[in-house]
């Protein structure tokens, strides 16, 4: 793959494990987030947070700047959160909004204008799109949101040959659970690999398939 590819969220879990399966298949790769890092497989890092405008254009540019252009654009930061929702306080539910639906919102756009013609922006979602549970209306709605945008984007650059593909996978183990900005997570069944579903979602981009909702990971 001679890719020139940005992973936001390219210090978690599931973004180092892109970032590196990514690498393997010959792309080169500058990943984001908000300390500095030093990524396996990554030539580049940018230092940004999602949440601020200013840090979304800076991570675009730089990136593009650093690579030379834009092939992929990977959006794999986010929190999570858990409380009923009648528990749930005003403050915890915009801090969760802002990571995960107007932050990643704002980096859609900006990514389709920066992304070159014929390639691709993946969009994870998650599996709690499909199916909700107690304690998630903030983390579900923002995803369901952002999963929603991602297929109007999706018709949108179509004409410049950008495949945008809403990634869906099932519980994950890369510890996000554990790091809730808020509450404390029920207990989930052992999740998936990390790099099982950094492979799937590189072999969507290789395909350019246009979704990949919990049964594409074999869930």
């Amino acid at each position: 793959m001679r890719a020139r590819a940005l992973v936001v969220g390219g210090t978690g879990g599931l973004g180092q494990a892109i970032t590196a399966r990514l690498a393997a298949d010959g792309a080169q790769v500058v990943t984001v987030s908000r300390a500095a890092a030093e990524v396996p497989g990554a030539v580049g890092h940018v230092v940004g947070d999602v949440t601020v405008a200013a840090d979304r254009d800076r991570m675009i540019d730089e990136s593009a700047a650093i690579l030379g252009g834009l092939d992929v654009v990977i959006l794999a930061s986010g929190v999570v959160g858990f409380a009923p929702a009648a528990t749930q306080r005003s403050d915890d539910l915009a801090a969760l909004i802002d990571a995960d639906l107007t932050g990643p919102l704002a980096l859609l756009g900006l990514a389709a204008a920066a992304v070159d013609d014929g390639g691709a922006i993946v969009v994870i979602t998650g599996a709690i799109v499909d199916g909700p549970i107690p304690g998630t209306s903030a983390y579900a709605a923002a995803k369901a949101g952002l999963s929603s945008a991602a297929k109007v984007v999706a018709r949108e650059v179509r004409p410049r040959g950008i495949t945008v593909i809403d990634a869906r996978p099932p519980h994950t183990e890369t510890g996000l659970a554990s790091r809730a900005i808020f509450g404390e997570a029920p207990a989930f069944r052992e999740g998936a690999a990390p790099e099982a579903v950094a492979d799937r979602i590189v072999a969507a981009v290789l395909t350019s398939e246009r979704e990949l909702p919990p049964a594409a990971f074999g869930s």
